[in-house]
C-alpha cells in the first residue's frame, strides 16, 4: 500500500465530524437538543482514528479509555482544581478499577488528549474555548506535581487536537485588538500598533496557530494538532487544510508515537499499520 498524504490521516474523521453535526442539526430540528456542538459526538472520528494509531504501536486496546461521564468506563482522571476532568483519551496501564487482563502493576498513565471544535459564532467563543485549554493544562501539570497520576515517570505526554469551520478567505482577515491599558504581548503586535489603542491584529485562525507555538513552548502541552475545514471542501478529499505543517497530524502522531514507543512496555509498531507510515 502507498504511503498516505498527510491529509488521509484525518479524513475520516473529519468526514465524521461534518456527519455528526448533520445529524445533530435534524435532530435539533424536532426539538431533541439544544446544541449541535454538544450532540452526536462529533469528535468521536478523531478518537476512533488515535485508538487504532495506538494499537498499532503495540498498545493494549483495554489501556485506551475514551469514555464521557455517562459511559461504563469513563476517561477521568484526577483534577487539583476541582474533583476530576474528562479527557478525550487518555492512555493508562494497571486501572484501579478496570483493569486489563495481565495487569498486576500500580496505574501508569502514559497519554492524555484533548479534542476541540469549532464551528458557529467563532470570534465570540474563541477566547473561551483558549481559556478551557489553558486551564485544562495547567490542572493536568499540577495534578501531576502533586502526585494525583501517582508516578512520575514516565513523564505522561498531554496533546491538544482542534479542527475548526474556517473559510479560505478568512485564514488571514485580521480581527481588532484593543489595547487600552498595556500594550499587546509581542506575538499579537502588528507593525505601527505600539502607538494606537486598538489595531487590526491577527485572524482568528492565525490566533490559534499562535495558541498552539505559545503553549506548546511553554510546555502546557507536548504536541498540537490544527485541522482547518469549511463547507466548500467538506465531502472532497481532502475535506481539510493543513495551514501549519509543524502542528499538522503527522507531526502530532509522531509526537504521540515517539511517547509510546519510549515508554510503554513491548511497544512496536506493526507493519502496514497507521503508525507504520509516519
Amino acid at each position: 500500500m502507498n504511503k498516505p498524504a498527510e491529509t488521509d490521516l484525518f479524513q475520516s474523521a473529519v468526514g465524521h465530524w461534518w456527519g455528526s453535526k448533520r445529524t445533530a442539526k435534524s435532530k435539533k430540528s424536532q426539538g431533541g437538543t439544544r446544541d449541535v456542538n454538544l450532540h452526536g459526538k462529533t469528535m468521536d472520528g478523531f478518537a476512533e482514528t488515535i485508538r487504532s494509531f495506538l494499537v498499532g504501536l503495540g498498545v493494549n486496546q483495554d489501556h485506551i479509555f475514551a469514555g464521557g461521564h455517562l459511559s461504563a468506563i469513563p476517561s477521568i482522571l484526577p483534577s487539583y482544581f476541582r474533583p476530576s476532568k474528562n479527557w478525550d483519551l487518555i492512555v493508562l496501564a494497571n486501572s484501579r478499577f478496570h483493569p486489563a487482563k495481565g495487569d498486576v502493576c500500580d496505574p501508569v498513565l502514559y497519554a492524555a488528549l484533548e479534542f476541540k471544535s469549532q464551528d458557529k459564532s467563532i470570534g465570540n467563543n474563541q477566547n473561551n474555548r483558549l481559556e478551557e485549554s489553558i486551564g485544562n493544562a495547567h490542572d493536568f501539570w499540577i495534578t501531576y506535581g502533586q502526585s494525583g497520576f501517582e508516578r512520575q515517570q514516565p513523564r505522561p505526554w498531554l496533546g491538544y487536537l482542534f479542527i475548526g469551520n474556517y473559510r479560505p478567505d478568512s485564514d488571514g482577515k485580521p480581527v481588532r485588538i484593543k489595547q487600552p491599558h498595556f500594550l499587546a504581548m509581542p506575538p499579537f503586535r502588528m507593525a505601527g500598533s505600539d502607538e494606537v489603542e486598538m489595531f487590526a491584529g491577527p485572524s482568528y485562525a492565525e490566533r490559534y496557530q499562535l495558541f498552539l507555538k505559545q503553549s506548546v513552548g511553554a510546555r502546557l502541552y507536548d504536541a498540537g494538532a490544527l485541522i482547518i475545514t469549511d463547507e466548500s471542501i467538506k465531502r472532497k478529499k481532502p475535506n481539510h487544510r493543513i495551514i501549519m505543517s509543524e502542528f499538522g497530524p503527522a507531526n502530532f502522531l509522531r509526537s504521540l508515537k515517539g511517547q509510546i514507543l519510549a515508554h510503554y512496555p513491548g511497544a512496536k509498531i506493526q507493519p502496514g499499520s497507521l503508525a507504520s507510515w509516519l
